[in-house]
C-alpha cells in the first residue's frame, strides 16, 4: 500500500490523534474515579491539575524551540510514546494493589511536559505537509480531535467501567496510542530546515540561528512592547485565575453532587464536549459583526455564567445545560482571541509570541489548582456540614463547599470580563493589526 502524504497523510495523522486522545481521556476518567472513590478528597485533584499544568505552562516556553530544531516525526511521536509507558506502568501497579497518588502526581508532570510539545508539533506538521489553501480546511478538521474526545470519551469510560474495569479501559489506551504511532511512523511527513534568523534592520535573513534564550525573551518583548495585547492578556490572566478554582474540581464535584455516579459524571463531561462542537460548527459558518474583542469578552461571560449555573445545580440535566454553556461561551473566547493575535503577529514570529502569549496567560492559574483542594477540604467542608443559609443554599457537604468555590470564583471572573470592557487599551487592541508591519 502506497504511504500516503499531503492531506491524506494529515487526514491519517488526525484518525491516529482522534483515537490516542480518546483513549488518553478515557484513562484520565477512569484514574480520577478511582481517585474520588479511594479517598474522597479534592486535595488530589488540586495537586495533580496543578502538576500537569505546571509542567505544560514552563516546558512550554521551550517546546516550540524544541520542534523547530528536532525532525517531525520525533517531536510527534514523544508524546505519546511517553503517555503510552505511564499507562502500562499504573496497569502494572493497580493490578498488584501498588498504585498510589505518589505515582498518579509524578504520571501527571511528566504528561505534563511532554504534552507541551504536542501543540507546536502537530501546527508546524500542518505547514509542512499542506499548501497554504488547505490549511482552514485542515485546522477545522483537526479541531476535531479537541471535541470530539471530550464528547464521547466520559460517556464510554463511563459505561465500561463497571463492565471491563480501569484496567480494561487503560488497556484501550494503550492500544489507541499503538495505533497513533504507527500511523505518524506511515505518513511521508517532509523534513524542513530550522529558520534562520531574520535581521530586523535590513529584512534580510543572516546566517546565524537564534539560541535557545533568545527564542524565549524574544515572545516578551514583543507583547511588553504593545499595550493593548498586554491588557489583553491581564484580562486572561485575571479569569483564568478566579475561574480556576472551580475548573479543577469538576470531577469531584459532580461526584459529591452525584453520590459517585460514574455515569453521571461522563454524562455531563459529554456535554461539555457538544457544546465545544456546536460552538466550533456555528462560528466557522457565522461571523459575529463587529469588534472581536467585544465577541472575546462575551464568550468570557457566557462561559462564566455557565460555571455559576453548574455550581447552583443539583440534577444533572441541569450540569448538562450549564456543560453546554460553558465550553460554548470558551469556543466563542478563545477562537476570536486566536483570530485578533494571528492578524497582530507576523506568522514567522508566532510561535515564539504565542509561547509566551500561553504562559502569561496562565502564570496565576496554578494558585486556584493548588489551593482549591485545601480550601474545600480542610475550610469549607467543615462550613457545609452545618445546617446554614449556604449549605441551603448550595448542599452540604463536599458538594456544597466545591458549588460555593465554584461560584464565587465564576463571579469574580465576570467581573474581570466586565471590566475589560471599560478599559480603552483592551478595546482598541484590534487597531494593532494595522500597524504590525511598521
Amino acid at each position: 500500500m502506497k504511504r500516503p502524504s499531503g492531506f491524506k497523510g494529515f487526514t491519517a495523522i488526525t484518525v491516529g490523534q482522534f483515537a490516542s486522545i480518546t483513549g488518553s481521556a478515557m484513562t484520565q476518567f477512569g484514574l480520577s474515579y478511582w481517585v474520588w472513590q479511594t479517598f474522597g478528597k479534592a486535595t488530589p485533584f488540586s495537586i495533580m491539575s496543578i502538576l500537569f499544568f505546571g509542567a505544560q505552562v514552563i516546558f512550554g516556553l521551550a517546546a516550540g524551540s524544541f520542534v523547530d530544531r528536532w525532525p517531525r516525526k520525533p517531536a510527534l511521536i514523544l508524546p505519546d510514546v511517553a503517555s503510552g509507558v505511564l499507562t502500562l506502568m499504573a496497569l502494572f501497579f493497580y493490578a498488584h494493589g501498588g498504585l498510589t497518588l505518589t505515582f498518579l502526581y509524578i504520571m501527571s508532570f511528566v504528561n505534563g511536559i511532554f504534552g507541551a510539545l504536542q501543540f507546536p508539533a502537530y501546527s508546524v506538521t500542518l505547514a509542512t505537509m499542506l499548501k497554504p489553501e488547505q490549511y482552514t480546511k485542515a485546522n477545522a478538521l483537526f479541531s476535531v480531535t479537541d471535541y470530539g474526545p471530550a464528547l464521547i470519551a466520559p460517556i464510554l469510560a463511563g459505561g465500561l467501567l463497571n463492565i471491563i474495569g480501569l484496567p480494561g479501559i487503560m488497556t484501550i489506551d494503550l492500544v489507541t496510542l499503538a495505533f497513533a504511532v504507527c500511523i505518524n511512523l506511515w505518513v511521508i511527513i517532509p523534513e524542513t530546515r530550522i529558520p534562520l534568523v531574520r535581521n530586523d534592520n535590513d529584512n534580510e535573513e543572516t546566517k546565524t540561528k537564534s539560541s535557545f534564550w533568545e527564542d524565549v525573551q524574544f515572545g516578551f518583548k514583543f507583547i511588553s512592547q504593545r499595550k493593548p495585547l498586554l491588557m489583553l492578556l491581564m484580562v486572561f490572566l485575571g479569569t483564568n485565575f478566579f475561574s480556576g478554582f472551580g475548573n479543577s474540581l469538576f470531577s469531584p464535584y459532580v461526584l459529591a453532587r452525584t453520590n459517585n455516579n460514574a455515569l453521571a459524571m461522563g454524562t455531563v463531561e459529554t456535554f461539555f464536549g457538544i457544546g465545544g462542537l456546536i460552538g466550533s460548527l456555528l462560528l466557522s459558518l457565522y461571523a459575529i459583526p463587529g469588534l472581536k474583542v467585544r465577541a472575546l469578552l462575551v464568550g468570557m461571560i457566557a462561559s462564566d455564567f455557565g460555571l455559576v449555573l453548574l455550581g447552583v445545580s443539583r440534577i444533572v440535566p441541569a450540569m448538562c445545560v450549564a456543560a453546554i454553556i460553558t465550553s460554548f461561551g470558551g469556543v466563542m473566547a478563545n477562537t476570536h482571541s486566536q483570530a485578533i493575535w494571528q492578524s497582530i503577529v507576523p506568522v514567522d514570529m508566532q510561535g515564539r509570541v504565542f509561547s509566551a502569549r500561553r504562559f502569561i496567560a496562565q502564570a496565576l492559574s496554578g494558585i486556584p489548582m493548588f489551593l482549591s483542594g485545601p480550601i474545600v477540604d480542610d475550610l469549607l467542608v467543615p462550613l457545609f456540614k452545618q445546617d446554614n443559609m449556604l449549605s441551603h443554599l448550595l448542599g452540604y457537604g463536599p458538594a456544597g463547599a466545591i458549588s460555593f468555590l465554584m461560584v464565587v470564583g465564576a463571579v469574580l471572573s465576570i467581573a474581570v470580563s466586565l471590566w475589560g470592557f471599560t478599559n480603552s487599551h483592551v478595546m482598541h487592541v484590534e487597531d494593532l493589526a494595522q500597524t504590525t508591519d511598521e
